[in-house]
């Protein structure tokens, strides 16, 4: 059975549901198994047919099945039967959006899906390239160019390009996860930056190594000493993981020296205090400010300790009371491109449903396209509001998980990692 198709009692049964039927002998009534009810009479001929379920075709029906809490009601003699044009209550919010948001759903649907293995053979190609950081090479630098180029492409292209929240489970290393994550994000605002295409490369490539020199502790630093000592050691090279990655990437042959400036100076902060150089201001490379901004930014999201991550539309607040770090203007750009809401966001819509923001809008960055939770649609039909479409409906507000119970989280399956990657806003979809 597709998606599209869940069974539904008889009694469920309103005009404007497209509905199968799938009992052997139980068609030839309407002279077909498969129609749109348009009629309270075709409901009543279909109940006396000794029926239990019929088969709902929702991306066919112009209505959707009346939900089992109203029946339980009518049974108990608490509320009135259904006439002819009155709407159920789902009705009341989910069947006055657009026509085009019901159409367009189920192609979402799809190119989500197709977004999604492009993210998992991306990530096995950086997996690749990351293992081979240790012993630079020819063979690589192209392995990663091709990733990055392929980046740019999309980018550059003449359609708006949308960032969408990955939902496929992490398989690698934390690091390998939270480098895509920095070279998406960066190119996100290097193109906000009108960077062009040689500058992007560039950026792209310094974003995909910009922690390659992180954890490359000597083991002979450890021999002696306890817990102590260790971290303290720790603590040490973290803050020299830039120059040990600058020396690892410069092995490479034709490495860009712009791509290296950003392995280099991404911890450097606006206002001097910084490391490892200390440089402030324009002393720092474009690319890397830009870099900077999107590392803070997914640092914050995906903290290996649950106790100090936040949510997507926390984390700009967190990163914009850092005063001085990172480059205001840069900042400021990123947040209008991601979004006020980014992907992985929990929100409220102004029609009282919830959801979770799927993927930002190029349009308007405060009118995310919304993944809504409603107990009458089964999960795996589960509908994606885009915003720029429902202009009648907004964001009312920024909700935590804490706040929705348990049922709700469980249809929504908000993520623990937040991945992202691109996809090219397509003409109509």
């Amino acid at each position: 059975m597709d998606v599209n198709e869940y069974p539904i009692l008889v009694d469920q049964l309103c005009v404007g549901l497209f509905i199968r039927l799938d009992a052997k002998g139980k068609g030839g009534l309407f002279g077909r198994r498969a129609f749109k009810i348009k009629s309270n009479d075709q409901i009543e001929e279909l109940k006396k047919l000794g029926l239990d379920h019929v088969v709902c075709v929702s991306d066919k029906s112009d209505a959707l099945p009346i939900p089992l809490e109203e029946i339980e009601e009518r049974a108990a003699g608490n509320a009135p039967g259904p006439t002819t044009g009155t709407k159920t209550p789902v009705s009341l919010e989910l069947l006055g959006l657009k026509r085009e948001t019901i159409e367009r759903n189920k192609e979402r649907r799809r190119r989500f899906a197709k977004c999604e293995k492009r993210y998992d053979k991306t990530m096995g190609n950086v997996v690749g390239v990351l293992k081979k950081a240790a012993k630079p090479s020819e063979q690589g630098l192209l392995a990663a160019e091709q990733v990055v180029g392929s980046l740019v492409d999309g980018f550059l292209s003449e359609m708006d390009v949308v960032v969408n929240l990955i939902t496929s489970k992490p398989t690698e290393e934390a690091k390998n996860y939270h480098a895509l994550n920095v070279t998406v994000l960066s190119m996100m605002l290097g193109k906000t930056a009108n960077l062009d295409k040689k500058a992007m490369h560039d950026l792209g490539m310094g974003a995909l190594f910009h922690d390659v020199g992180k954890g490359r502790v000597p083991i002979q630093r450890f021999s002696k000493g306890g817990t102590a000592t260790m971290n303290k050691v720790v603590r040490q090279y973290y803050r020299e993981h830039p120059k040990i990655g600058a020396e690892m990437v410069s092995a490479f042959p034709r490495f860009p020296s712009e791509s290296l400036k950003v392995v280099l100076q991404h911890h450097e902060a606006f206002n001097g205090r910084g490391f490892p150089a200390g440089l402030s201001g324009d002393e720092i490379s474009l690319p890397a400010r830009i870099v900077a901004v999107a590392d803070a930014y997914d640092t914050l999201c995906n903290k290996q300790d649950e106790t100090g991550r936040v949510t997507p539309h926390e984390a700009l607040r967190v990163l914009y009371r850092r005063e001085g770090v990172l480059d205001k203007g840069l900042l400021a750009a990123f947040i209008k491109n991601i979004g006020v809401y980014p992907p992985g966001s929990l929100v409220e819509l102004s029609n009282g449903l919830v959801g979770m923001v799927v993927s930002t809008n190029p349009e308007d960055s405060f009118r995310p396209s919304v993944l809504v939770h409603h107990p009458d649609v089964p999960k795996k039909e589960a509908l994606v509001i885009d915003l720029t479409i429902e202009q009648d409906l907004e964001v009312a507000r920024h909700v935590r998980e804490e706040e929705l119970p348990r049922e709700v989280i469980s249809y929504l399956s908000p993520v623990r990692r937040f991945n992202y990657y691109v996809d090219n806003a397509q003409p109509g979809g």
